[in-house]
């Protein structure tokens, strides 16, 4: 199993949802900055999985690097944002040209209905482990593979979806 995990969100407590739909909806290019550096305090569970684990991010390669390094995770690819972002292919398409990795094979950890449709414009394949973090009902809008509370639960949804 491979996990590709969202930076916002999954690791850190950053809602960008309207921002990111706002930017597609407008065909912009824009890049945004991360709003806040506060992680949650589930996401260390994620250390574990680094050797097989790809980082996705809305942010620039900069941003990216600052945050990954302030939460001490090291994965073994990372995806920043270049210009498109979620709801878009496009960080799933660099994703898979950088890894070779086959969606079947892919596991996606997000925590917003935008992460959801990128993966699924990409490959339906892919199976999207979405993490709810109390927003009762928020990761039902695009049928996730599966849905969970936190990051602690994600080992038994892993073990329900036979990758671990």
């Amino acid at each position: 199993m491979k996990l590709a995990v969202w930076l916002d969100g999954v690791i850190y407590k950053i809602r960008l949802d309207e921002k990111l739909y706002e930017i597609y909806k407008n065909n912009s290019r824009e890049i945004p900055s991360p709003p806040s550096m506060e992680l949650n305090s589930d996401y260390e569970i994620l250390k574990k999985y680094e050797k097989d684990m790809a980082l996705l991010s809305p942010f620039s390669e900069e941003d990216t690097a600052r945050l990954t390094k302030m939460a001490e995770i090291h994965p073994s690819f990372m995806v920043s944002n270049n210009g498109r972002t979620k709801p878009s292919t496009e960080p799933y398409k660099r994703l898979f040209e950088v890894t070779r990795w086959d969606p079947l094979d892919v596991v996606s950890l997000s925590s917003s209905p935008l992460d959801l449709l990128s993966s699924r414009f990409y490959d339906s394949r892919i199976r999207v482990l979405c993490v709810d973090r109390n927003r009762k009902g928020y990761c039902e809008r695009y049928s996730p593979t599966f849905i969970v509370n936190s990051l602690n639960d994600m080992e038994r949804a892993l073990k329900i979806l036979r990758v671990v």
